[in-house]
This record gives structure tokens, sequence and C-alpha cells, in this order.
């Protein structure tokens, strides 16, 4: 009997700690950035990066 009752205690604690943690306090609102923001250009198109050959490629040709 002691020890269920040890058991009870322990996982009761751990329950009320872990819900002590929950939530988060505070304006869920997004935060004013600081910087400008700009909206994306569609019209220009990501550069090209070089080919790389990686090690592995080697093995395995």
């Amino acid at each position: 009997m002691g020890s269920a009752l040890r058991v009870l205690l322990m996982l009761a604690l751990v329950t009320a700690i872990g819900l002590s943690a929950c939530g988060r306090r505070g304006s869920l609102d997004r935060p004013q950035p600081s910087y400008p923001e700009t909206k994306a250009d569609p019209s220009t198109k990501m550069s090209k990066a070089p080919e790389r050959s990686l090690w592995i490629d080697r093995l395995l040709q």
C-alpha cells in the first residue's frame, strides 16, 4: 500500500507541475517587426546555384 501511495503522489506531483507550465502568458498577437516589411516580387527568380558534386556521388557512379 505504501508504494502505491508513493506512485500516486509522484504522479499527482508531476501532473501538477506539468499543468502549471502549460499556457503562455502575455499577448498572442503578432509582435511588430523591427524592420520594414516588403511584398514579395514574383517577377524576380531565384538565382541558380552552381552544381556541386559530393564525395558520395563518386562512390555511387
